[in-house]
């Protein structure tokens, strides 16, 4: 996707300054690779050094679900507890999406247990991202891709985008 504001954060950005009629300053710290252990380690300390946000959404885990040549779910589960901890109040951390496949969609469910654990251990919201495209035909699916057929398009980053406002409308 070339236009960032066509990304999930985009899209809650363009609908909260609709909804407030106010301005909107977007920083997103995603980094295209990164895994839970680099967000705790390179992503956290840099939030920690700006203001506290008006809202702050993570989602994390896609890489680690599916670019581990073994996955390790306590691993995962401890990093995701880790990030958790270190989030400002009133975060939504988001599911991993769909992976539609084995192995991958089980350890999707494993990394999604232990990111809805860590969110309710710390008080912050789960955004369930997973399970929109779970219904999906497999040629809708697979039309929530962008051409390197693994990161959202779109279309895709609107379900995103719909899980986590829901989260966002409910605090």
């Amino acid at each position: 996707m070339d236009d960032p504001g066509q990304g999930y954060v985009g899209v809650i950005a363009r609908r909260l300054a609709e909804s407030t009629g106010g301005t909107i300053r977007v920083v997103n710290l995603a980094v295209s690779g990164a895994k839970a252990r680099d967000v705790l380690d390179r992503q956290i300390p840099k939030l920690a050094e700006m203001p506290t946000p008006d809202f702050l959404t993570c989602v994390i885990g896609g890489n680690d679900v599916a670019w581990a040549g073994r996955f390790r779910a306590d691993d995962f589960a401890r990093d995701m507890e880790a990030i958790s901890a270190r989030l400002p109040d009133g975060a939504v951390m988001g599911s991993v999406p769909n992976f539609m496949h084995w192995p991958f969609e089980h350890r999707a469910r494993k990394a999604n247990r232990a990111i809805q654990h860590a969110a309710s251990q710390y008080g912050h919201a789960f955004a369930d991202i997973h399970s929109p495209s779970t219904g999906l035909s497999f040629r809708s699916y697979m039309a929530t891709f962008a051409g390197d057929g693994f990161h959202p398009n779109e279309r895709g980053h609107e379900l995103w985008a719909d899980a986590v406002w829901e989260q966002l409308a409910r605090r």
